[in-house]
């Protein structure tokens, strides 16, 4: 906890220590990797900062600044894992984890796409306008999001909750959202296309509201016009190959502003955990599903939440924000940073 509340007056956003073991035993399994075949991390020299541990000392690694960072790499080299590393970054970790001294910014959100989420209400403006049929994007609702809308959902909700660094793997983004080429440019016009892709909003997102991101991209250089870092991942090694990325970008126009965004107001009456009307009731049968009266929450795209327990919390947190913050007056950030500060001074 101490490493990780140095990184901000560092101008850093993570950092990863020399030494850490970042490969799980399994996909399906929090433990280190063991045996021969461990590579330890080590820190690329350019990238490579110390601090000083009360209990430990001096301690040495890569230290992540703020802005657009780029992961990239071969296939099976390391890319994801190092971003799974950085995701988890925002707890602390035993003993033997192998990423005790992996801290990331505590507002890190992993962002994916995720196909057939409900969105109610969200401005999805600055990604996407001009729907056919005039549809507004403005104030947008579906119970069957696409890919690229609710990636895009997605994001302005993690905005709104005071999101500081966004974490998207390319092989869980949606392609149309992250890139748009120049040959599929010419052959459908900008102004046929609703979508303005990621590439050409996140670096005015940093440079407007304060919001880094870092990336994993393996199959689209284009993201080297916007990197301020490029990290490169071989064999589990890492390296910074942003001269060499820089070398090979070009200009890109971008636009100016990142586009409007919107402060909503939850209503009290909207959250009902009742069956049939009547008493309310909130199960977890998995970590990933919040059964809420006759409604199921499907938490599968929130790889940050590791534990039952989290998402038991989260239920029954919707009920005391509905009776003590909901006041029809307050945003969804402020609600949640009232929650915040009461969990802080009385606990869970």
């Amino acid at each position: 906890e101490t490493l990780r509340g140095k990184l901000e007056e560092a101008g850093l956003i993570a950092f990863v220590a020399d030494g850490s073991i970042l490969p799980r035993a399994a996909g399906n399994s929090d433990l280190p990797m063991t045996g021969k075949e461990v590579i330890k991390f080590k820190s690329p020299a350019s990238l490579s900062t110390s601090f000083q541990l009360p209990h430990r000392g001096k301690v040495t690694g890569m230290g992540i600044p703020r802005g657009i960072s780029l992961i990239v790499g071969g296939g099976f080299h390391g890319k994801s894992t190092l971003l799974q590393a950085l995701q988890q970054g925002i707890y602390n970790h035993i003993p033997g984890d192998g990423r005790e001294l992996v801290v990331t910014n505590p507002r890190a959100v992993t962002i994916r796409a995720e196909d057939g989420r409900s969105i109610q209400n969200v401005n999805i403006s600055p990604f996407i306008q001009n729907l056919p049929f005039g549809r507004p994007t403005n104030d947008f609702c579906t119970t069957d999001a696409s890919g690229s809308t609710s990636q895009a959902a997605n994001i302005i909700e993690s905005l709104e909750v005071g999101a500081q660094v966004l974490l998207i793997d390319e092989d869980t983004a949606a392609t149309n959202f992250m890139i748009r080429d120049e040959r599929m440019t010419k052959l459908v016009a900008s102004s046929k296309e609703p979508i303005t892709p990621f590439i050409q909003k996140v670096k005015v997102l940093y440079e407007q509201h304060g919001v880094s991101s870092i990336l994993v991209i393996g199959g689209c250089g284009d993201y080297f016009d916007v990197a301020d870092h490029v990290i490169m991942q071989e064999n589990f090694d890492s390296y910074d190959v942003t001269k060499e990325a820089k070398a090979l970008a070009q200009p890109r126009d971008l636009p100016s502003s990142f586009g409007e965004t919107s402060r909503r107001i939850p209503l009290s009456d909207s959250i009902s955990a009742s069956l049939n009307g009547g008493w309310e009731k909130i199960t977890v049968p998995v970590r990933s599903t919040i059964r809420f009266g006759e409604e199921e929450i499907d938490l599968q795209a929130l790889p940050q939440i590791v534990e039952k327990g989290q998402t038991r919390a989260i239920g029954h947190a919707l009920i005391h924000m509905r009776e003590t913050l909901m006041d029809s007056r307050r945003s969804i950030q402020e609600i949640l940073q009232s929650l915040e500060e009461k969990m802080s001074r009385e606990g869970l």
